[in-house]
């Protein structure tokens, strides 16, 4: 039913397969459909309430986009591994890096409140233990500052490795102590942004994706580690 719930919330816009591929798209992204969990278009269907067709076409753009995989006959949710993380981090270095620089020099004065803003309520989350609603105003400070570059297919392409990371059901904001650093991270680029400094954004946003990519790295092997252990 959770699928179904999301289906009636999405609205009537576009076709069926729209609306599907819409839920299905949000399911695996915000985790509801798990990495390494397997699609079946009848069983998709059925909980659904819809014909297989529009089920079919959502996943054949599901996997066009990258979402999920082919494993055997079947599909399957993608899980990244170390060299998905690193071609998904790498772009997004640069992507943020030239939005923070654009940022400093487009952001508006009600952009650069709006950022200060979210940086505030994830502070006050933060304290509140909320990991899950930590990572998702995370994803907004990034879009936000995004937007305030000014730079429309900038955005769209941040979006869309924002999908893939968050995907992977896997954040550093679950490491002890990470929280914090991760916020003063956002701050320096805040700071950066407010001096109207392009070269201080671009690094502070550089040097913070890179300290992600490392953490996530350590984090993906230590979960292999513990797999194959639990194998032998």
């Amino acid at each position: 039913m959770r699928l179904r719930a999301l289906l009636q919330d999405v609205g009537d816009a576009g076709t069926t397969a729209d609306a599907v591929h819409r839920v299905l798209r949000q399911a695996v992204v915000d985790g509801a459909i798990a990495p390494g969990e397997r699609l079946r278009s009848d069983a998709l269907a059925n909980e659904l309430r819809v014909s297989r067709t529009p089920v079919r076409e959502a996943l054949r753009k599901l996997e066009a986009e990258g979402l999920v995989q082919r494993a055997g006959a079947g599909l399957v949710v993608r899980s990244l591994s170390e060299r998905d993380l690193t071609e998904v981090f790498y772009v997004r270095e640069a992507l943020e890096g030239m939005a923070a620089r654009l940022a400093a020099e487009n952001a508006t004065p009600d952009e650069i409140a709006d950022i200060r803003h979210l940086i505030e309520d994830m502070d006050t989350i933060r304290r509140g233990g909320d990991v899950r609603a930590l990572r998702r105003l995370t994803a907004e400070f990034h879009q936000a500052v995004c937007r305030a570059s000014r730079n429309g297919r900038l955005l769209q392409s941040l979006q869309a490795l924002l999908d893939h990371a968050r995907a992977s059901q896997s954040s550093t904001l679950y490491e002890a102590g990470r929280p914090v650093a991760a916020i003063e991270e956002h701050r320096a680029l805040l700071r950066a942004i407010e001096a109207r400094d392009g070269d201080r954004a671009e690094q502070a946003a550089r040097e913070h994706r890179r300290k992600t990519l490392e953490l996530r790295k350590e984090m993906l092997r230590r979960e292999q580690r513990k797999v194959r252990a639990q194998g032998s």
